[in-house]
């Protein structure tokens, strides 16, 4: 077992001994420091677990007691003669005193075996108010005299509406200075960061002592003070003309003669809210020192009120603003406790769900997430409870009560006060528009992958061929396979004239107006090469499309049925029939009486893949399929009645997400 060690600070040797030896049989190592400068080092360097100054040979006691860590027993070590004030435990009886030290050594031992910072009980201090206590309350409450009792009413009669830590001040200050008794009141806050303490100044033109300044705690430049912010008890100092250097303003005061100064801490339920530092003309008596206790006692109830009621504006103000931001947050917002019900739910999140915030609050999360969303998010819950970060985020679909759903990213975190985990708040934002950004992004980049093999293979073929003709063209002279030549660089035209209709017009249906069929469909027929086949129109309609777009569209149908139909001899184009309303056409039919589609491509003529024909099938009726869809149509490939190809474009066709 390790033995504890006792620091002494003395510069006197017959102390530092009658010390050493009391201790010798003691579990304990006595450590030596003679001056004040040598014991800081030992506390910042060292671990001590009690601590003995000598203050008749030590200056500076209170800043050294100020230094010593908060839980490890202080004893002061003194003479009863005189005064020395800044006493935590002392011993009557002279330092050099054999028993005294035996005594000392016994209560040090004691402290360390009990693990406590406790104080030993003191005799009544000449100047901390006679009948008070070690902990500074009074022993039994005296009746006080007439004029003091009015004193006290005075005072407490004005704080009841105190709102202010400057209408407090200035209370004390003019009922305690109405008379002679007392020549000077001023209050201060202790700043715990800058260890000062900052006077109040309610009225600056009221007085002419220098308050715009603080003082300094821990230096021992103010002990009276010092003693007040460590003891929190009522403290009092005598002075004459020789004596400096105890309170603030000694100089000042003993001229407009003030003979003693009391600092009482003002404090409430374990709270310093301040210091009151009273100067009076005379020693202060018992029946005074009880006034001041009084009047501190009401100050330091009113400074608890104003603190409380601080707190709780600035808690309302704060809650305001977190209520504020969530109800007009665009995002919906909830929180959930830790068995995932519902106990918070912001208007974003109410008009988002369709639900009323009656029917959300106390349910269970499933009521707006699927299971497989709920164990995704339980298990964000459970990394970030074991990282220790703060958020993380997770696509779900969140289901209104209508039974739709909604894509949503959420993010979550967790509500841990405490170190226990209480639940989860989580921030939804609706990424509907975003997944439908993702999908045309997805769509375009499929059909640029899709359009590049279809340019690569529809170009290749009728290049090769062409090339082939003109090899033979030159062989033979035949001018017959010059002629075959000419057609295959013509169809090669005809594709890279669809190419660059791509890549300029990019968008499939970029303006539309109405369009009479019968007309665009005669003007597109003008545009290809007929050979001996003729064009039929059953009957016109009009229909809402981009002119120029549907005329491609029909361009590349007529193409694809005079080239690849072979023995087609019409084509025709007209309303596509609506069995529910025979009145009105649900789109538009073209078709042709050649040698029709093969069974095994219908299904696949319109996906980019199917591009297998030699004379170029695929980009074509590729083109047909992506103006279609710009349009928001719907292309259908089947056969005619004669067993030609037949393609049905419905105008109103729906499209899942």
């Amino acid at each position: 077992m390790s033995r504890s060690r006792v620091l002494c600070v003395s510069a006197d040797r017959s102390t530092r001994a009658s010390l050493t030896l009391s201790l010798t049989d003691a579990p304990v190592d006595v450590i030596i420091a003679q001056r004040f400068v040598d014991a800081i080092d030992r506390l910042n360097h060292e671990s001590i677990d009690a601590v003995v100054i000598d203050a008749r040979t030590i200056a500076n006691t209170a800043a050294l007691v100020d230094a010593v860590e908060s839980g490890t027993p202080t004893f002061v070590y003194q003479e009863t003669d005189g005064d020395t004030g800044a006493v935590l435990a002392r011993v009557t009886t002279p330092a050099a005193d054999d028993e005294s030290a035996t005594r000392l050594s016994n209560t040090i031992t004691e402290h360390i075996a009990a693990g406590t910072d406790a104080e030993l009980p003191t005799e009544p201090e000449g100047d901390a108010g006679g009948s008070a206590t070690a902990d500074g309350t009074v022993a039994a409450e005296r009746d006080l005299p007439d004029d003091l009792e009015r004193l006290v009413s005075r005072v407490r009669s004005r704080l009841v509406d105190a709102t202010s830590l400057l209408t407090v001040e200035r209370v004390l200050r003019e009922e305690l200075t109405d008379g002679d008794r007392f020549a000077f009141v001023w209050l201060g806050e202790y700043d715990r960061r800058e260890r000062a303490i900052i006077p109040w100044l309610s009225d600056p033109d009221a007085t002419e002592w220098p308050l715009q300044q603080t003082f300094d705690i821990g230096t021992g430049d103010h002990p009276l003070l010092e003693r007040v912010i460590r003891t929190r008890t009522l403290r009092t100092h005598q002075y004459d003309a020789d004596t400096s250097g105890a309170v603030p303003f000694d100089d000042r005061a003993f001229e407009r003669g003030v003979r003693s100064v009391a600092a009482i801490p003002l404090a409430a339920n374990g709270d310093l809210y301040g210091v009151a530092v009273i100067y009076a003309t005379e020693r202060l008596s018992e029946h005074e020192r009880d006034a001041v206790r009084a009047i501190a006692e009401a100050a330091s109830h009113v400074l608890e009120t104003i603190a409380v009621r601080g707190r709780l504006e600035q808690r309302e103000r704060t809650l305001n603003r977190y209520e504020r931001l969530v109800e007009t947050a665009g995002d919906g917002m909830y929180v959930l406790d830790d068995a995932g019900h519902l106990m918070t739910v912001n208007d974003a999140l109410v008009e988002m769900t369709g639900f009323s915030r009656e029917g959300l609050l106390g349910e269970h999360v499933s009521i707006l997430f699927d299971p497989e969303d709920i164990e995704a998010g339980k298990t964000i819950i459970r990394s970030l409870l074991a990282s220790g970060e703060s958020t993380d985020t997770l696509e779900l679909s969140v289901e209104t009560k209508a039974g739709a759903t909604i894509p949503c990213e959420v993010q979550i975190a967790v509500l841990v006060p405490d170190g226990e985990f209480r639940g989860s708040v989580g921030v939804l934002r609706d990424v509907t528009e975003r997944k439908r950004q993702e999908r045309k992004l997805r769509e375009r980049n499929e059909r640029l992958d899709a359009f590049a093999r279809i340019v690569s293979h529809d170009l290749r073929n009728p290049l090769g061929v062409a090339q082939g003709y003109l090899d033979l063209f030159e062989e033979t002279g035949d001018s017959g396979y010059a002629a075959k030549t000419r057609n295959g660089l013509d169809r090669m035209e005809s594709i890279i004239d669809d190419v660059l209709a791509i890549a300029r017009e990019g968008e499939w249906a970029a303006d539309t107006e109405p369009v009479d069929l019968e007309s665009v469909a005669r003007e597109a027929w003008a545009h290809v090469s007929t050979a001996g086949a003729t064009l039929s129109v059953t009957e016109t309609m009009t229909l809402s499309a981009d002119r120029s777009r549907l005329l491609r569209l029909l361009e590349n149908c007529f193409r694809n049925s005079i080239e690849h139909g072979e023995t087609t001899e019409t084509v025709r184009i007209g309303p596509l029939e609506n069995d529910e309303r025979p009145d009105a056409a649900r789109g538009f039919v073209i078709e042709d009486d050649g040698e029709g589609l093969p069974a095994k491509l219908r299904d696949e003529l319109f996906d980019p893949s199917a591009s297998t024909s030699t004379e170029g099938l695929g980009i074509g009726l590729w083109i047909v399929r992506e103006v279609a869809t710009g349009h928001g149509w719907s292309v259908v490939a089947t056969e005619s009645e004669s067993g030609g190809a037949r393609l049905e474009f419905e105008l109103d066709a729906q499209f899942s997400d």
